[in-house]
């Protein structure tokens, strides 16, 4: 568990969070908006898309469209706006997670 302050949604707010790792491949906006496996119709929900590394939000984008990429075996992406001054940057997540190695999690979604 992390000693950061624990993440509590915003009443409203749907939050897609995804691991992004501790190896930047890319900039972190292609990192966290590319190529996540999950249901499309449960993402477009999402107020709030949460990149996550090591149990901490280190930047949040509101999405602005999502859309399947048949190309990469329907994995979805998003077009999304950063919220630099958001109230859940440095917040953890670890219990929301637990132990799941599935990288994506969906919170009030």
């Amino acid at each position: 568990m992390c000693k950061e302050e624990t993440l509590i949604p915003k009443d409203g707010d749907r939050l897609f969070c995804v691991k992004v790792g501790k190896v930047q491949r890319e900039n972190l906006y292609e990192m966290s908006r590319k190529y996540w496996k999950a249901k499309l119709e449960r993402a477009e929900k999402a107020t709030h898309l949460l990149a996550i590394s090591k149990g901490i939000v280190i930047a949040v984008y509101i999405p602005t469209a999502w859309r399947v990429v048949k190309e990469r075996d329907n994995r979805i992406e998003c077009d999304a706006v950063e919220d630099l001054h958001s109230e859940y940057i440095g917040k953890c997540v670890d219990s929301y997670y637990g132990f799941s190695a599935n990288p994506v999690k969906y919170i009030n979604c």
